[in-house]
């Protein structure tokens, strides 16, 4: 019985909704819609009418559906040594050699020139090998958004920049490691994601800079990092480190040191392992840290008993 009652409840609640005003004017929404479709099918072409879709039409040309040359930031670090299978594989060494010098009459650029390869903004390396480049007597270089992922393309991206600057090993991340640690961890974090031990409730301003961040340091050249370490970024709270000293790590922060302080940035956007062993090393890293978390966490309730 109770069952029958409810099904009786609803079915009256159904019934007056379905007789109420407000549904009742949707229904002859609806009824109006459906009478006009055949007159906006004419209008619009999709009747018995012919319309040319020659491609000498602008209205239905592939650029319509093209879409913006925006770039597909990668999901992890780019994989350099992936890259160089995609180099490989693309046969990239027949116009710019194995080693990144040209190929006479193929290509004109010096990919392993350290000069023109520090003035290169990464994003915009990706746009030249996604979109290519034809310009008519300057630069080209075909199309590759159809033959490779973005993932590829960014490896690939990397890969070409090693050509010119190989990236920092293990040992050599490790050495810098304290460096980074005590001289600029306090604002950018241990990781670099901005969120140092000066930025507990968000206290500076502006923020400082997240290098995990792939939008903002691909758009960044090897010249301008460099730049923001040296000389600092007035008004923003970046000091300078030309020519000062850390005495405790017996560090001199001059030209060339700079300069791996650059290779160092980098590195928490490209990795130097595949795309396999960097996603390992990734899950990793997150596992130590939630045991790290978890631990500071029961320490903090172990200090507030004792306290008690």
């Amino acid at each position: 019985m109770v069952i029958n009652r409810q099904m009786a409840l609803t079915k009256t609640k159904l019934v007056k909704t379905l007789v109420s005003p407000v549904v009742t004017k949707r229904a002859l929404t609806v009824l109006l819609t459906l009478a006009a479709m055949p007159m906006f099918t004419a209008l619009t072409g999709c009747s018995d009418s012919k319309v040319s879709l020659n491609a000498d039409n602008p209205l239905v040309g592939t650029k319509v559906t093209e879409g913006d040359k925006e770039p597909i930031w990668p999901n992890d670090d780019p994989s350099i040594p992936d890259g160089k299978g995609v180099y490989a594989a693309q046969n990239c060494a027949t116009c710019h050699g194995a080693d990144g010098k040209p190929v006479a009459g193929k290509a004109t650029i010096d990919l392993s020139d350290k000069g023109w390869a520090r003035k290169q903004k990464p994003v915009e390396q990706y746009d030249f090998i996604t979109f290519g480049k034809h310009e008519g007597g300057g630069a080209e270089h075909p199309v590759m958004r159809d033959k490779l992922r973005p993932s590829e393309i960014w490896n690939l991206v990397f890969y070409v920049r090693s050509l010119s600057t190989p990236p920092l090993t293990d040992e050599e991340i490790a050495e810098i490691d304290p460096v980074f640690g005590a001289n600029c961890a306090v604002c950018h974090g241990k990781k670099g994601f901005g969120n140092g031990p000066l930025m507990k409730g968000n206290t500076l301003e502006p923020l400082p800079a997240n290098f995990q961040s792939f939008p903002r340091f691909y758009d960044r050249t090897d010249e301008i990092l460099w730049d923001h370490i040296a000389n600092g970024i007035k008004w923003e709270g970046m000091p300078n480190f030309l020519g000062k000293e850390d005495r405790a790590k017996n560090i001199k922060f001059d030209e060339p040191y700079i300069w791996r302080m650059v290779g160092y940035i980098r590195h928490f956007h490209e990795s130097n392992k595949t795309e396999i062993a960097t996603r390992k090393a990734h899950e990793k890293e997150e596992k130590e840290e939630a045991n790290e978390a978890n631990e500071a966490k029961s320490g903090s309730e172990k200090s507030g008993e004792t306290s008690k």
